[in-house]
């Protein structure tokens, strides 16, 4: 079972990767506006990723949802129960 300091580290990895930054450092109520690089077609490559690495699916309406990276961990979470 997923616990959320094992999925923020996990979120942090992928961040760093995809947005190619190693100082990102998530926190819960971190949002795209918080991060360089984070637009758009960032987001797609972060929710592929985070599909990948957890293996879960987020509908598009699940993702529009998501106000912070507290909703995504919570969504990770209860998903992947």
């Amino acid at each position: 079972m997923l616990n959320n300091d094992s999925v923020y580290e996990r979120l942090n990895r992928i961040f760093r990767d995809v947005l190619d930054d190693d100082a990102i450092v998530l926190r819960a109520e971190t949002t795209a506006a918080d991060v360089e690089g984070w637009d758009s077609m960032a987001n797609v490559q972060l929710m592929l990723g985070v599909e990948q690495e957890f293996g879960v699916h987020l509908s598009a309406g699940q993702m529009q949802a998501l106000h912070n990276v507290g909703d995504l961990v919570t969504a990770i979470v209860r998903r992947a129960a």
